[in-house]
């Protein structure tokens, strides 16, 4: 095994990885790859149950207009909650800041004729904190993108004690904090304020027979 492990330490080396085995009461430190975007975090205990909170991601979703091409979206949903500061965007166009939108009558939709509301504008809102879209294509499929929505993950740690919070699927972040914490009991593990300010590493920490290999980039 002594064998084996030293080999193994230099065909790392040469990779510009040093072998480091952290100590259990280690501070938990960050980076994200350049490459791929994916955030690890070492320092943990092994095979420890985490939770990550994420501030902001970018959801999109189909949403239908009416008969009378408006369509609606619920401010106080609980997949994508509407809030102050929040933005949205209307098939791929610009941001639609929810603070700067006007609070105007709801239009309403009789037998394919605008009522009450007869003349609203491109984007509103409601009293209510409910958005409206106005102007669309009768019965159009449109896509609406959340871009500040809370979202929280599970992950665990491998043998190591290392983090890996991957940058694809539902879960690609370009700025927004994350907040880490123990599932079991709830304390904070590492709270990073915004991910833009992660140290830029050329690769994650490397577990190899229970021992850590860090890129020499690694903060």
């Amino acid at each position: 095994m002594k064998y084996s492990r030293y080999f193994a330490g230099l065909a790392l080396a040469a990779l510009g990885l040093a072998a480091i085995v952290p100590a259990a009461s280690a501070v938990p430190v960050a980076g994200r790859e350049t490459r791929t975007g994916d955030i690890y975090i070492s320092g943990l205990t092994d095979y420890q149950s985490t939770v990550a909170e994420y501030s902001s991601l970018p959801r999109s979703r189909a949403v239908a207009a009416n008969e009378c091409g408006f369509l609606r979206l619920t401010g106080n949903s609980t997949s994508a909650p509407i809030t102050a500061g929040d933005t949205l965007k209307l098939n791929g166009g610009s941001n639609v800041v929810f603070n700067t939108l006007p609070v105007e009558a709801v239009p309403k939709c009789t037998n394919g004729a605008l009522a009450g509301n007869t003349s609203p504008s491109a984007a509103l809102k409601d009293s209510d904190g409910n958005v409206y879209f106005t102007g669309l294509t009768p019965y159009s499929q449109n896509t609406i993108t959340f871009n500040d929505v809370a979202t929280t993950r599970s992950a665990k740690t491998n043998t190591c004690g290392h983090l890996r919070l991957s940058n694809s699927g539902n879960y690609v972040v370009t700025s927004g904090g994350i907040l880490i914490t123990d599932k079991d009991t709830g304390a904070t593990i590492i709270n990073i304020a915004d991910v833009t300010t992660l140290p830029a590493v050329s690769g994650g920490p490397i577990c190899r027979n229970g021992a850590s290999f860090f890129a020499t980039d690694w903060p």
